[in-house]
């Protein structure tokens, strides 16, 4: 075991752990060789979530906990709380959470996303938020472990039941943001509109200008009328410099 030392705080770190420095205010995140890491995806996602003051907020499959840290970082949100099936990945996250300091706002918990709705009852969040696994069940490499085909593709939960989920566990009027593949989007867009979260907003990335769009952010309203509008944030300049727009996004302080 290794140990390290955050301010006042004692840590331990199992074998193959490490600590991500997430390049904002001094936050880092654990992740363990052989596990599921995070991507760019997740932190685009959580800086594109609006979050009003005293929200509070749900990330389903939270995997390191990427997601709700910075959120609760960033926003006044009054709570963040990250689910997550996977054993060892909601032990790290909870961990990270500790370590940050952010426990009084953060929790962790061992839940599939298809049980929180008991857990916790119908419509007690403001905001949803989730990363999915994007590839179909039969998709990805079959080399891979099972903690990172759970993480990448639908092998626990299919992208039709976790916006079920999320439209049960949203409160009328809550707003439901999700990070696909834009090959996926009409599909996302049709199950949303199935369950009542309006599309408002879609925000297409491109890695660079002239190149196709490759993922979609999507936020929706439980209950809205229908109206939306469309964006492009393109993330890299041709010398692989963040744009202005992305710069923003991923700043290391606000």
């Amino acid at each position: 075991m290794a140990f390290s030392i955050h301010e006042d705080q004692i840590m331990i770190l199992s074998d193959g752990e490490r600590l991500d420095d997430l390049e904002y205010k001094r936050l880092k995140i654990i992740q363990r060789e052989g596990l599921y890491h995070f991507t760019s995806d997740s932190v685009l996602l959580a800086n594109l979530v609006k979050v009003y003051k005293g929200a509070k907020v749900l990330d389903l499959g939270t995997g390191s906990g990427i997601i709700a840290i910075l959120i609760a970082a960033k926003t006044e949100a009054a709570s963040v709380t990250g689910i997550e099936i996977q054993e060892e990945m909601a032990d790290m996250a909870s961990r990270s959470v500790e370590y940050n300091g952010l426990s009084d706002r953060v929790k962790i918990l061992k839940l599939d996303i298809k049980d929180a709705a008991s857990y916790f009852g119908g419509e007690s969040f403001d905001i949803v938020v989730v990363n999915p696994p994007y590839g179909r069940l039969n998709s990805g490499d079959t080399a891979d472990s099972l903690n990172i085909r759970i993480s990448k593709t639908e092998l626990k939960i299919t992208l039709q039941e976790i916006i079920l989920n999320a439209a049960k566990l949203l409160r009328f009027g809550g707003r439901f943001y999700i990070v696909h593949k834009a090959e996926r989007l009409a599909e996302t867009v049709s199950l949303m509109d199935r369950h009542n979260l309006t599309v408002k907003k879609i925000t297409n990335i491109q890695p660079k200008a002239g190149k196709s769009v490759d993922t979609v952010i999507i936020e929706g309203k439980k209950g809205a009328r229908q109206g939306m509008k469309a964006e492009i944030l393109v993330v890299y300049n041709q010398d692989n410099s963040y744009t202005r727009e992305a710069a923003k996004l991923y700043a290391k302080e606000k």
